[in-house]
């Protein structure tokens, strides 16, 4: 089956995906330093992909001590939406460009240039709704957070840098931030 998709279009379907990827992956690494508790987790979590901190986050939650029971679930059910969601926008920004059975050939239209590619069975509308489902992860982790540890959480992340007056450092050559 050949099908016609002008680049454009798909680029910006697929932006979209990335610009709310980048959102829950921020939203994931206030939750993190919330969850633990202190600003110097953003050492930590600057380094982390997102499905680790996913996990992490998941870990945390079942033995926060600090999160009362009925708050719990709502958590562990938004952060279960954010591991769905990343997995979905894994395949889709990774996978979707690969040959595999039950793939169609699509040509990319720009107005430079035209190509085949092989996709997977998905359509523009599928990816922007990818899109919409990881920011509604992201916001849904957002509001649980809220109920867990009230309106402060998301400012944990942040007190680090604030006092440093600059990004904490991830390459791990840089022990000194002043260097």
């Amino acid at each position: 089956m050949l099908t016609s998709v002008d680049v454009d279009e798909l680029r910006h379907a697929l932006g979209g995906v990335v610009l709310e990827a980048a959102y829950l992956e921020r939203v994931l690494r206030a939750a993190f330093s919330a969850l633990v508790g202190s600003k110097y987790a953003a050492v930590v979590d600057g380094r982390l992909m997102a499905a680790a901190l996913i996990e992490d986050c998941e870990r945390i939650t079942r033995y926060h001590t600090g999160i009362t029971g009925p708050a719990k679930e709502p958590l562990l059910a938004a952060l279960r939406a954010c591991r769905q969601a990343n997995k979905e926008r894994n395949r889709v920004i990774h996978d979707t460009w690969a040959t595999r059975p039950g793939s169609v050939m699509v040509t990319l239209h720009d107005a430079r240039r035209s190509h085949d590619v092989s996709v997977t069975a998905r359509t523009l509308t599928e990816v922007r709704q990818l899109a919409d489902q990881v920011a509604d992860a992201a916001d849904e982790l957002r509001a649980a957070m809220t109920t867990a540890l009230g309106t402060g959480w998301a400012l944990v992340e942040d007190e680090l840098r604030q006092e440093l007056g600059h990004e904490v450092r991830t390459d791990p050559g840089s022990a000194d931030p002043d260097s």
